[in-house]
């Protein structure tokens, strides 16, 4: 189980990505992950250890899942409802979301709800990163009866993809089918406690 801190706590968790889908080529970068929260929301970090990310797409709900993506895919409450929300994002700050209960059925979102998270990339040599908060003000307009409070155990899961990369990759911290991978699963979610 993944520990959810405060934003100011020096003892933060770090979820590193490590497991690979089989592909068929040997491409697995590093990614690390941290989720933190403040007052104002749930606080996202990556790290990504790649160098000269593919990062075509620049307008959101694009596919970036196509270009050098990472994704946090999480239900904020799973006792309340059984959707979940799909964050993707490239290193350009392309970002495709949406609110889902599968693949194939979801509830679309909005630019404005995507300029909400704030989100900031950067480049450099080895590594990209992303930052982005998710308000508990989104949250609340997609499940109307969300409270924030601590010991809530959230589930989700944490990707590195690129669909469309010189070698494609598939990467999780729930692994799921090696073969076929497809990460709208939430059977292969992971537990995650505010604490």
């Amino acid at each position: 189980m993944y520990h959810i801190k405060n934003i100011n706590d020096p003892q933060k968790e770090i979820i590193t990505i490590t497991d690979y889908c089989n592909t068929g080529n040997d491409y697995k970068p590093r990614v690390d992950f941290n989720l933190t929260y403040s007052d104002k929301g749930f606080h996202i970090h990556f790290d990504v250890f790649e160098t000269n990310p593919r990062a075509t797409f620049t307008e959101n709900f694009s596919p970036v899942c196509e270009d050098s993506c990472v994704e946090w895919f999480v239900n904020f409450n799973p006792d309340i409802t059984s959707r979940y929300f799909n964050f993707e994002v490239n290193s350009n700050g392309a970002m495709d979301l949406s609110f889902r209960l599968s693949r194939d059925e979801y509830v679309n979102t909005t630019n404005d709800d995507i300029k909400s998270l704030g989100i900031v990339t950067k480049i450099n040599e080895d590594v990209w990163t992303v930052d982005y908060t998710v308000p508990f003000e989104f949250i609340k307009k997609y499940i109307e009866n969300y409270e924030f409070k601590i010991g809530t155990v959230l589930k989700g899961n944490v990707y590195k993809c690129g669909d469309n990369t010189e070698f494609e990759h598939y990467g999780c911290w729930g692994m799921v089918d090696r073969d076929a991978p497809d990460f709208h699963t939430p059977q292969y979610f992971k537990e995650m406690i505010i604490e």
